[in-house]
């Protein structure tokens, strides 16, 4: 039933993915070149990071965010990769902090590797992101990926920090902290997009929009799936499936729009 379920989801994405496939097998190479480094014993971690392949959720929405509101370009990729290399280092810190052996049903890079190595790599990934990031040109998508990066940290530190509080506290920081440890991320690849693509301010603030309920939307499947605060996420999930497909409302990529409408309700209905 696992292997069906993952083949199922293979497929949806595939065909929910299809108005910016040529985009995301650019989006591909350029993020493998951007992960090779210049000695073996981190270039071979890298290559591991690189075949542990997921939904690739973040870089697909920086592409579909650019390809609504103009063409994918250099820069397009640049702030994708960012955002993979980040979302990346997270999972290999993750991993170490919760002691967890396995990330997307292979070993995680602690196990493979060890501690030490998985915090170095950790730190690689991200000293590598903001170095791709580091042309003048490319200084309004560093600092709104920089914030979102800072936001993270703090995120999860609520979280621990929530365990501690009485539970009617714990319903009120609930949704703070998934939108400082998903959703910010979320809204900053798609604000991303746009800005790689000279998109205005008012389609930038309307992109954002959909960014931060699809973030918190996919936080809350995520918890649901994982068993973890599962009265409150199911009873958000309804309302920010609906925020999120409101908030596509006025764009004018028919294309574009349905796929960012799949792609929210496959979200909010996945399995895996």
């Amino acid at each position: 039933m696992q292997i069906y379920s993952y083949f199922c989801t293979v497929k949806q994405l595939e065909h929910i993915t299809a108005p910016v496939a040529a985009e995301l097998a650019q989006f591909e190479a350029f993020f493998d070149r951007t992960l090779q480094a210049n000695t073996e014993p981190m270039d071979a971690i890298m290559r591991y990071v690189g075949e542990t392949k997921g939904k690739r959720l973040r870089p697909l929405l920086v592409l579909l965010s650019a390809k609504l509101f103009g063409e994918v370009n250099e820069q397009t990729l640049r702030a994708a990769t960012f955002a993979e290399m980040v979302h990346s280092a997270t999972l290999i810190h993750d991993d170490v902090v919760d002691d967890a052996d396995l990330r997307r049903d292979r070993a995680s890079v602690k196990t493979q590797f060890g501690n030490l190595s998985a915090v170095l790599s950790g730190d690689y990934l991200l000293a590598k992101a903001m170095l791709l990031l580091s042309n003048p040109k490319d200084i309004g998508i560093l600092n709104e990926m920089l914030g979102t990066t800072a936001a993270m940290s703090e995120g999860e530190l609520m979280q621990n920090a929530s365990f501690l509080l009485p539970n009617g506290s714990k319903n009120d920081a609930y949704l703070d902290i998934i939108t400082r440890k998903t959703a910010l991320l979320i809204r900053s690849c798609c604000i991303a997009g746009a800005m790689s693509v000279n998109a205005t301010e008012e389609q930038i603030r309307q992109i954002s929009d959909f960014g931060i309920h699809f973030g918190i939307l996919f936080q809350l499947r995520d918890d649901l799936l994982d068993g973890e605060n599962m009265e409150l996420a199911q009873a958000l999930l309804p309302e920010y499936r609906q925020k999120t497909l409101l908030a596509l409302e006025g764009f004018h990529n028919a294309e574009i729009v349905a796929a960012l409408r799949e792609l929210t309700v496959f979200c909010a209905e996945r399995e895996g």
